[in-house]
C-alpha cells in the first residue's frame, strides 16, 4: 500500500476507522525512545530529536491497554490525532512513531567465492565449516539423541527460503489453517498463514530476497547430511516471520506484530538478529510480556565493535528477564573485532565469524556477524527445551549463562556458549 492510502496492521485487533470508542482524558505520549514521564492529559509529545533520523513518516505503533498492538500507516499527524488517537485514547497505553531497524551481516570473503551451488557441496562437512558447532559441543549432545524435537522456534528476520532442501522439512505448520482457501480459518486475523507470515508484504507467502533470515535459520535447525551445514537443533521446527525488505530493512511496528504472532503460535524461542534503532517502549513491553507465554527472546549484540553500555542498540540493550543478548566469537575463541560487548547488557558469546549456513536458491554461504552468533544460542535453547519440555524461560536462561566456557569475553557470564555443559547443569 502507498503512504497515501491509510492502512491498519492491527492483527489480531480488527481496526475500524472513524468509530469512536470512548472520549476521555488519558496520559499518552508519542516517542521513538524510552520515556519515564508522561505528557499532559490528552496530549501527544513530539518524537525525540535522536529518534527522528530513524522515524518512519506517517506510521504509528499503538500499544493498547489490553496489550494488543496496532500499526497505523498513511495518516498525517493531524489526521492521526483527530481520527484515531482522540476518539480512542482512553483505551490506549502508549503511541509511538514507528522506527526503522536493519540487519548488518558481515561477509568474511567475497560473496561470489563463498556462496556455493548446493549440488556442488558434498555430504561430508569440512572441519572449518562446522567449527562453531564443534566449539559449543553440539555433536556430543546430538550423540545422546537430543536434536531439539518437539520445539518450535521463530526467526523474525528478512524471511526464509522455505524451499531450501535443508529447511523445507523443518517448517512449522499451522494445523488450524486450511491452505490456500482464502479464509481465516483459525480467526487470528491472518488468512492462509500455514507456514508463517510476511509482515512486510502483509501476505502468507514467505520468501527471502535478502538472504539473512535463511542463513540464520540454517544455523538453528538445518537438517544434517545434505551439505556442510549442520543446524544446532535439527529436530526443531521453524516458524518463519518476515518483516524486512530486500535491503534488510524493516519497521519496529512489523517486528512487534511478528513477535506477538510468534508467541500466539506456541514458539519457545524467538531469534532477533537485527537492531540499530532507538529504543521503543512498545517493543520493550512486547518482549517482556511474552515471558508469561513461556517464550525466550534471543538478540544479536550488534556489529559496531562498541560497548552498548555507552552506545546502546536495541533490542540488544533491553536486558529483560526473558532475553539473552549474544556477542560473536571467533574460531580461535576470542571476541570478534566487529562484535559489540558489555559487562552488563551482553550475556554471553557464541561463534559468529565465518559461519557456514543455508542461503536462498539451495545454496550455502559463509557470513560473519553477531547475527550469526545469536542463532547458535537459539538452537542451544531449543535443545534444552526439548530435553526439559516443562522448563521455564528463567531455568533455561540460567542454565545457558551459568555453564559457559570461561574466557576473555566482555559479557555478564564472562564466557562462550557450551550446550553440553548447559544441559548437564540444568536444574
Amino acid at each position: 500500500m502507498t503512504p497515501e492510502t491509510p492502512s491498519y496492521s492491527a492483527k489480531p485487533r480488527i481496526w475500524e476507522p472513524f468509530i469512536a470508542i470512548a472520549v476521555a482524558a488519558a496520559a499518552v505520549f508519542l516517542s521513538g525512545c524510552m520515556e519515564t514521564s508522561q505528557s499532559k492529559s490528552g496530549s501527544i509529545a513530539e518524537t525525540k530529536p535522536e529518534c527522528t533520523e530513524t522515524a518512519v513518516p506517517n506510521s504509528y505503533v499503538i500499544h493498547w491497554k489490553d496489550s494488543s498492538v496496532s500499526v497505523v500507516r498513511g495518516w498525517t499527524r493531524d489526521e492521526f490525532e483527530k481520527e484515531i488517537f482522540d476518539p480512542n485514547k482512553d483505551d490506549i497505553r502508549i503511541v509511538e512513531q514507528d522506527q526503522k531497524v536493519q540487519i548488518s551481516p558481515l561477509s568474511t570473503e567475497s560473496r561470489a567465492e563463498k556462496i556455493r551451488a548446493f549440488n556442488s557441496v558434498g555430504a561430508s562437512a569440512a572441519s572449518d565449516d562446522t567449527w562453531g558447532q564443534t566449539m559449543i559441543s553440539a555433536p556430543q549432545v546430538w550423540g545422546t539423541g537430543n536434536i531439539g524435537a518437539g520445539v518450535t522456534v521463530a526467526v523474525v528476520d528478512s524471511g526464509v527460503d522455505i524451499t531450501h532442501p535443508q529447511l523445507v522439512g523443518r517448517l512449522a505448520t499451522n494445523a488450524r489453517e486450511i491452505p490456500g482457501n482464502g479464509i481465516d480459518d483459525d480467526g487470528n486475523g491472518y488468512i492462509d498463514d500455514v507456514h508463517g507470515w510476511d509482515f512486510d508484504g502483509d501476505q502468507p507467502i514467505v520468501s527471502d530476497t535478502a538472504g539473512h533470515g535463511t542463513h540464520v535459520s540454517g544455523i538453528i535447525l538445518a537438517e544434517h547430511g545434505a551439505s556442510t551445514v549442520k543446524g544446532v537443533a535439527p529436530g526443531s521446527k521453524l516458524l518463519p516471520l518476515d518483516f524486512m525488505n530486500a535491503a534488510g530493512q524493516g519497521n519496529i511496528g512489523d517486528a512487534i506484530l511478528a513477535i506477538k504472532y510468534a508467541a500466539s503460535q506456541g514458539v519457545r524461542v524467538i531469534n532477533a538478529s537485527w537492531g540499530g534503532s532507538p529504543c521503543s517502549q512498545t517493543l520493550n513491553r512486547t518482549i517482556a510480556e511474552i515471558e508469561a507465554q513461556g517464550v525466550m527472546f534471543v538478540a544479536a549484540a550488534g556489529n559496531s565493535g562498541a560497548d552498548i553500555d555507552t552506545t546502546p542498540e536495541y533490542p540488544a540493550a533491553f536486558n529483560l528477564p526473558n532475553q539473552i543478548t549474544v556477542g560473536a566469537s571467533t574460531a580461535r575463541d576470542y571476541t570478534a573485532g566487529f562484535s559489540n560487548f558489555s559487562y552488563h547488557l551482553v550475556h554471553l558469546f557464541a561463534p559468529g565469524a565465518a559461519i557456514m549456513s543455508t542461503y536462498p536458491g539451495s545454496r550455502v554461504a559463509s557470513l560473519s556477524g553477531t547475527s550469526m552468533a545469536a542463532p547458535f544460542v537459539t538452537g542451544a535453547a531449543a535443545l534444552i527445551f526439548s530435553a526439559h519440555p516443562n522448563a521455564t524461560v528463567a531455568q533455561v536462561r540460567a542454565a545457558l549463562l551459568n555453564s559457559v566456557d570461561p574466557g576473555d569475553f566482555a559479557a555478564t557470564s564472562r564466557g562462550r556458549l557450551d550446550i553440553q555443559k548447559a544441559l548437564a547443569a540444568f536444574h
